[in-house]
């Protein structure tokens, strides 16, 4: 009996609980967040991106009011403007065309690789002196809608607008 008292029991280990190992709570961890990132991107981001690309089309009709014109945009473009120095100076410009009739509208959106290229091959050609007056923006207008009306039906173009220009 003095062996048996002479040796110490050692109270049993205490069992470690599901949660208590870290390599456990880690991994529940890891899984939560990449769920909330999904159910984020999913229900929050991708809704939002979806409607952005569906407003910004290749073509706008803005306007068709009866008795007036139909106003089709060519959207946003950006040029480098020739202004011969060695700092490149850009316009970011959105031209709108407005037309006489919807079946013109549609050989705009039809013709709008073309048109376009037409804008952008007649704004490189202009520096930032030539658009920094009214007068050159005047002039500008009257040159696109020669080069523009040339290609579009004869006296179908009405007018050229500028509704935004930024020359940096």
């Amino acid at each position: 009996m003095a062996e048996e008292k002479t040796k110490t029991e050692t109270p049993p280990e205490p069992k470690a609980g599901f949660l208590d190992n870290k390599i456990v709570l880690l991994g529940i961890i890891v899984v939560l967040q990449a769920v909330m990132a999904v159910g984020i991107v999913q229900f929050v981001i991708a809704p939002k991106l979806t409607a952005l690309g569906e407003s910004t089309t290749d073509t706008v009709v803005v306007a068709a009011v009866e008795g007036e014109g139909v106003i089709v945009g060519l959207n946003e473009m950006v040029v480098t403007l020739n202004d011969g120095s060695r700092r490149q100076n850009y316009l970011k410009i959105t031209i709108d065309l407005e037309v006489s009739d919807q079946v013109t509208a549609d050989l705009v959106t039809a013709r709008m690789p073309q048109l376009r290229d037409i804008a952008i091959l007649a704004l490189s050609n202009k520096s930032s002196d030539d658009l920094g007056t009214g007068d050159g923006k005047a002039a500008l207008k009257a040159e696109l809608h020669r080069k523009l009306g040339d290609v579009l039906p004869e006296g179908k173009l009405t007018s050229v607008y500028f509704s935004d220009m930024v020359v940096q």
